[in-house]
């Protein structure tokens, strides 16, 4: 009887230390490890000199046109072939665009239009058309100017909290009002970015190809909540130009879904005027 009860507990103490094994294996799929200080920084280091950058390669700002394929926007509105006689055409033709971003990524939109409306109805649609173009420049220039003009990350000396997550890294911080975590693989590119502020949450998935000089955003996929309204789709594509040594948008496909439907927009970069140091 001894030595069975000997036995019963040492297949119980066995028992339990297995149990407890197996909570800890258990545990660490699920509780991400944080990065200490020292390495953590050094990893926001290397992500963010792993991105293409236009200040680095001597860009001071530059101005280009940008020419809408109205016949694309048409087409898709109308759900018919549009013939280049269209009357609408000749109008929407007539609207010229012009962005510009300074050494720092900040936009300036401006436009001109040729011909004067011939009533209230027909300036009321011109000034839709000219707001729509604009607000897609405006969110495309906010989207793209971290990937090309500073990095998608934290600088390395702020605040902010670094996750191992098996083959990823999860990045949490605060930029003014805006809470934003961002998920990126262990080569740096950024897989997810999370944004949340007073006025709207996003999650914008980008795609990023890698290049001689750094990794670059060649689209991304956009979902957007304002704080009243209802919520939005935007995909995007982007095409790049060499121009004078740096790479600039050259050709912009965007596509937004919401409520009331799916848009889409093709845009020319065309005429570039650029300033370097």
């Amino acid at each position: 009887m001894r030595t069975s009860e000997k036995q019963c507990d040492e297949e119980m103490r066995n028992f339990k230390r297995r149990r407890v094994s197996l909570l800890l294996l258990l545990l660490g799929a699920f509780l991400a490890p944080a990065a200490s200080g020292a390495d953590k920084r050094e990893i926001i280091r290397q992500a963010r000199k792993a991105y293409y950058n236009l200040p680095s390669q001597g860009f001071d700002g530059f101005q280009v046109a940008v020419v809408p394929d109205w016949t694309v926007t048409l087409k898709d509105e109308l759900k018919t072939d549009i013939p280049p006689d269209h009357p609408a055409l000749k109008i929407l033709n007539g609207i010229h665009f012009w962005l510009a971003w300074d050494q720092n990524g900040a936009t300036k939109l401006s436009h001109q239009v040729d011909s004067t409306p011939v009533d209230e109805k027909s300036a009321e649609g011109l000034n839709q058309t000219v707001s729509g173009v604009e607000q897609v420049l405006s969110g495309f220039s906010q989207t793209i100017a971290p990937f090309l003009f500073s990095a998608p990350f934290p600088e390395a000396e702020s605040a902010y909290d670094l996750e191992q997550l098996s083959d990823l890294y999860r990045i949490s911080y605060k930029e003014g009002q805006f809470d934003i975590v961002t998920t990126m693989r262990k080569d740096f590119a950024v897989v997810e970015m999370k944004v949340k502020g007073p006025q709207f949450a996003a999650s914008i998935k980008p795609q990023i190809k890698s290049s001689p000089k750094g990794f670059l955003l060649t689209g991304y996929e956009g979902d957007y909540q304002p704080a009243s309204g209802d919520a939005y789709l935007v995909s995007a594509q982007i095409d790049y130009k060499e121009v004078e040594g740096l790479q600039l948008p050259g050709e912009l496909r965007m596509e937004a879904t919401a409520k009331g439907g799916t848009h889409k927009m093709d845009l020319h970069f065309t005429d570039f005027q650029v300033k370097k140091h």
